[in-house]
């Protein structure tokens, strides 16, 4: 069970040649997110018979039969569990086009049946989170198979407010979702109005309305590059009889785009940013004047007409609908420290974005501050982590007014690690999720990121670090991996994560990393590869994998295992 130096050289050269072989000529690493059923299914539920060429609306029908369950549901992606979401929106694209055959179409009825439907059934998934349970239901009444009397109605009034005093309106979607919020409250409002003076409000605001997502839509015609949020506001404006407004003309256009040429989509373009910071931080010595630039290049020099930000920070991808957030900024920062960047003037710029957008409690968020009212808006112990982290790599090498804003937010932001801590000394995530966990929520990946704070900032309170380092220990499998929660089937993302945090502590586990060090090895392909896992949440409770995250969390992983095993306490 345990891995000898041999092997670990032989792995972690196979996975270092294959991650450096990966990045794209223009020097960043694109990756490729995995296909969703989820998001094929919304996207077929949108278009018409007319706007998709026959032999693209076959091919994506022939896709989601062969990644059909045994038990008639389907996953977000081909390797994760049936799931109610998925299975609905499969039945919405099949009312608009039959596209799916009786066997196929009975059995994902019986699946849905079992689990309660377009109503019971996703109030109990996502609660008062309305962000995908409407537009989802939406999608039934659009398809034939809901009435609009059961759709929620979105304020989408709310939409024109100034952008300052949203996160205080207690809005029913997060900040993300604000052109689903209009688009489906349009659709809602055209369908089935509520009664005046209310139905007279929105009629009068919807023009507004529609002009505040028109300047929140990219070029490419992508909410966020993402096809989901695309599909629902498309399908929703053509219910609205808007069909032929420019923002619906463009989503059009990027769902017809991005269809890929098995007759699927994934979930999002790419995650071309954040792939190659994780690239970079795997790699941990890289030089690159080609990569550094074109990092450099994809910081963001003007406010963001989609969530109002300041310029300096850094969104998930290069493309036009990518929104920056805290988890992409700090892992660009941490990356351009790697590659020795002598831009000062961004390097600060971000380090000030990342301030200003802490939340009171002290923790960070993904996009806004002040939003804590859904779970995706709220400050989270992995965002937070990761943004520490980043303020270690730069805090010697800044001026001291700058130092000392940042020497504070980490102490707030300590105090609101030691707060998230939970009993059993783990740490819940944001945008990581684990399929095998009660709450679905991958403590692995959020403690692992916690003790890589606490290895680069040595303020860090010792009992934490300590309760977080004895929660990691306590899950390994018996086979020497780790998953998302006790129990777990390990995963390569996982083991990995986990081996780096362990191996970064000063009391070296050194049974426990060499154990895991061999379930690497031992499951990494000749070429250097891994398999993925469904790991990544995203929006809304939407699963899906990245086939980049197993080859550069397993190379970092690895190197800091060789890093440990030399070490003078090692030896």
């Amino acid at each position: 069970m345990s891995v000898t130096r041999e092997e670990l050289e032989r792995t972690t050269a196979r996975a270092q040649a294959a991650l450096l072989a990966a990045r794209c000529r223009e020097g960043f690493w694109e990756g490729r997110l995995a296909s969703s059923p989820l998001a094929t299914a919304v996207a077929l539920a949108a278009l018409d018979r007319v706007e998709l060429p026959p032999e693209r609306l076959r091919a994506a029908f022939d896709w989601l039969a062969q990644t059909q369950k045994p038990d008639g549901g389907w996953g977000d992606t081909r390797r994760s569990r049936s799931n109610l979401a998925a299975t609905l929106l499969a039945l919405c694209a099949d009312a608009r086009h039959r596209g799916l055959s009786d066997l196929s179409r009975q059995c994902a009825k019986n699946f849905v049946e079992q689990r309660g439907g377009f109503g019971e059934g996703l109030r109990r998934i996502y609660g008062a989170d309305q962000t995908f349970q409407v537009p989802i239901r939406m999608a039934g009444a659009f398809a034939g198979l809901v009435d609009w009397k059961d759709v929620d109605a979105l304020p989408l009034e709310l939409a024109t407010a100034p952008r300052s005093v949203m996160g205080a309106l207690g809005l029913p979607v997060v900040s993300y979702a604000l052109p689903a919020l209009v688009c489906v409250g349009l659709a809602k409002h055209r369908k089935d109005p509520t009664l005046l003076p209310i139905a007279a409000l929105r009629e009068k605001v919807t023009s507004a309305a529609l002009h505040v997502i028109r300047e929140m839509q990219p070029p490419s015609g992508g909410y966020l590059e993402a096809i989901p949020i695309t599909a629902f506001c498309l399908m929703a404006l053509k219910a609205a009889g808007c069909g032929s407004h420019p923002v619906a003309l463009n989503a059009r256009k990027f769902l017809l785009d991005t269809q890929r040429a098995s007759g699927a989509w994934p979930v999002e373009v790419n995650l071309s940013v954040w792939n190659t910071t994780r690239a970079i931080d795997a790699l941990g010595e890289f030089s690159s004047e080609r990569t550094r630039n074109w990092l450099l290049a994809q910081q963001t020099r003007e406010p963001c007409v989609y969530s109002n930000a300041a310029p300096g920070g850094w969104g998930w991808n290069h493309l036009p609908g990518s929104v920056p957030d805290a988890d992409d900024t700090a892992g660009a920062l941490i990356a351009l420290k790697v590659l020795k960047s002598e831009q000062r003037e961004s390097v600060e710029g971000g380090l000030a974005w990342l301030l200003r957008l802490q939340n009171s409690n002290g923790g960070w968020p993904t996009f806004c501050r002040g939003w804590e009212k859904l779970p995706f808006d709220r400050s989270a112990a992995d965002l937070t982590a990761h943004v520490l982290r980043a303020f270690a790599a730069w805090r010697s090498d800044l001026n001291s007014n700058l130092g000392a804003a940042m020497d504070d937010a980490a102490a707030a932001a300590w105090k609101y690690l030691q707060a998230q801590q939970r009993a059993d000394g783990s740490f819940e995530p944001l945008w990581f999720g684990c399929e095998y966990a009660p709450d679905q929520l991958n403590a692995t990946y959020a403690t692992s990121q916690v003790l890589l704070a606490c290895a680069a900032d040595d303020k860090h309170p010792a009992e934490l670090r300590r309760r977080a380092f004895e929660h990691l220990l306590k899950i390994q499998n018996v086979d020497g991996s780790f998953g998302g929660c006790s129990g777990a089937p390990g995963t390569v993302e996982e083991t990995a994560l986990a081996l780096r945090a362990l191996c970064a502590q000063p009391e070296f586990p050194r049974e426990v990393a060499l154990r895991a060090g061999k379930w690497l090895v031992d499951h990494q392909y000749p070429d250097g590869w891994w398999d993925p896992a469904p790991i990544g949440f995203y929006f809304a409770v939407l699963w899906y994998y990245e086939e980049l995250y197993p080859l550069c969390y397993g190379l970092a992983g690895l190197k800091a295992l060789s890093a440990a095993l030399n070490s003078p306490q090692s030896l």
